[in-house]
């Protein structure tokens, strides 16, 4: 079972899951691309897993989104 949603922030597009790595045990991470290549065929991006393991969707889709925009905001998404 997975979730995503899309958080679009300072020129960034992310792309945030969260799926369950067994009962009980979800893991959530980003996929960046900038948002200005998306009209191109080909896509550089980036993915971030976050190393923390969460007992709910909802924290580790939580915990994407936050971590999405704080890197978008920075810069700091290794594209």
């Amino acid at each position: 079972m997975a979730d995503c949603t899309v958080v679009e922030e300072n020129g960034y597009v992310g792309h945030c899951t969260a799926f369950q790595s067994a009962p009980g045990q979800w893991e959530a991470s980003v996929l960046f691309e900038i948002k200005s290549d998306l009209t191109k065929t080909f896509v550089q991006a980036t993915r971030h897993k976050i190393a923390q393991k969460f007992t709910s969707c909802d924290d580790a889709m939580h915990a994407a989104v936050v971590y999405a925009v704080e890197r978008a905001n920075n810069g700091d998404v290794g594209l």
